[in-house]
């Protein structure tokens, strides 16, 4: 097992981001690991992991305050990180963050042709397989949110930040076209940002723009009624309706929609007739 610091107060964040500053530390390897509606309801940063060329880390996000996530998040300290739009839309949206100072080396990646994820990354410039280390297909479905983490969970985090610092290294020593160059630090710069303002889920379903006016009023009120059912169970919302199963009811006649409803508590198929008696209102 690799050698790691653990942090779970808050204090600590702030010992770590003033030694960094200390022994002017200016670039860290970073990962996150979250929750996103697998085993409870709604997503959550549950770990971050981080290398500063000398010192692993771990961040227990659930055990330190969004204040704390906020100044090692925002901070002017470099992040390497890789495909960091999700992990920026995570503390975007759930913890208004604006995660800061990323090297993302997806983009440096797709500048020079290539499409393919961390693992195969890693192989093709390092000559290192990590697929088959920690488990990581099984990892990536792992329940974050269980403390204490177990051994191979730690190990795999670990590993996702690892090659980060030689991998920037290697792409660096191929991005020799100054105008591939040029694009890539323009890039750079607005990488954590949203490209386009965030949608509502149900905007977000297969097929919203071609539907009809009113199937998109239906589907908008029942994803608004199915989030606060699983709200309130603290449970997946797909455990309740899939969203197929949403995008059927919406199309459906108005007394066709309860024939998806057999398998759900009485409080919610009342939950999801207020919300298709609204979706009606709004349509008259």
């Amino acid at each position: 097992m690799t050698d790691y610091i653990l942090i779970e107060k808050d204090e600590e964040v702030e010992s770590m981001l003033k030694s960094w500053s200390e022994e002017a530390i200016g670039t860290v390897a970073m990962d996150f690991e979250g929750e996103f509606n697998l085993h409870i309801y709604g997503e959550h940063l549950c770990l971050i992991q981080i290398f500063d060329g000398r010192d692993f880390y771990i961040v227990d996000a659930m055990k330190v305050s969004d204040g704390a996530l906020r100044r090692l998040l925002e901070s002017p300290v470099e992040k390497i990180m890789f495909d960091c739009s999700g992990d920026s839309t995570l503390v975007r949206r759930n913890y208004d963050i604006a995660l800061a100072n990323v090297f993302d080396l997806r983009v440096v990646a797709k500048a020079l042709g290539f499409e393919n994820g961390l693992s195969a990354l890693i192989e093709r410039n390092l000559k290192i397989d990590t697929s088959g280390k920690s488990g990581k297909k099984s990892k990536q479905m792992s329940n974050w949110l269980i403390r204490p983490l177990k051994p191979d969970q730690i190990a795999y985090a670990l590993d996702d930040v690892r090659y980060l610092f030689e991998l920037r290294d290697s792409l660096d020593k191929e991005l020799v076209d100054p105008v591939l160059r040029k694009r890539v630090v323009s890039q750079m710069v607005t990488c954590a940002r949203p490209i386009h303002p965030d949608k509502p889920e149900w905007e977000r379903a297969p097929g919203y723009k071609r539907m009809p006016r009113r199937t998109r009023v239906y589907l908008k009120h029942l994803y608004i009624a199915r989030d606060a059912m699983a709200r309130k169970r603290n449970c997946p919302a797909s455990y309740l309706i899939d969203k197929k199963t949403l995008v059927k009811m919406a199309y459906a006649e108005t007394s066709e929609k309860f024939e998806f409803m057999q398998t759900l508590r009485r409080d919610e198929l009342d939950s999801l007739r207020k919300a298709i008696t609204e979706a009606e209102s709004e349509l008259r």
